[in-house]
């Protein structure tokens, strides 16, 4: 069971789903036009079984089934979030976390100082013009974190 928490489009629990059919995966989103886009997107893509819930977090995690894995893709920097994501996941599972604000990575360097883990910044550049010339534009880089529980 995955657990994609502030799940946005839903692209991770539904490529989650695609990869591995016979998993579960549930969407947490509280955002009311994301939440519409996720129910676009798991129709369209295949994978009708995807469970979305709806909600304020941490609130909404409460009482859901213990997941395998989590990521955390949204608001990174609620140490409330955090812990009851760390509290349910089961040992042995994973956990990734995401962030592209200033405040978000901070969280994330923190999480990796007081609980191990490896910590990556992804990069990506995309062809611009600029001028009569071409060159490459960086976009927003991702800070990633990811523990597996003890």
């Amino acid at each position: 069971l995955l657990w994609d928490v502030g799940a946005g489009c839903g692209s991770i629990a539904i490529e989650w789903l695609r990869a591995a059919p016979h998993t579960k995966a549930i969407a947490f989103e509280r955002e009311p036009d994301r939440i519409a886009m996720i129910e676009h997107n798991r129709e369209q893509l295949g994978v009708p079984h995807l469970q979305i819930m709806s909600g304020n977090l941490p609130e909404t995690l409460t009482g859901q089934p213990a997941p395998d894995a989590i990521f955390i893709g949204g608001d990174v920097a609620n140490t409330v979030q955090f812990e009851t994501c760390w509290s349910a996941l089961k040992p042995q599972g994973r956990l990734v976390a995401n962030a592209v604000t200033l405040e978000g990575e901070t969280h994330l360097v923190a999480l990796q100082a007081a609980h191990g883990g490896d910590l990556v910044r992804i990069g990506i550049e995309h062809l611009s013009e600029v001028g009569s010339k071409r060159a490459m534009r960086p976009r927003m880089t991702v800070t990633q974190w990811r523990k597996v529980k003890p």
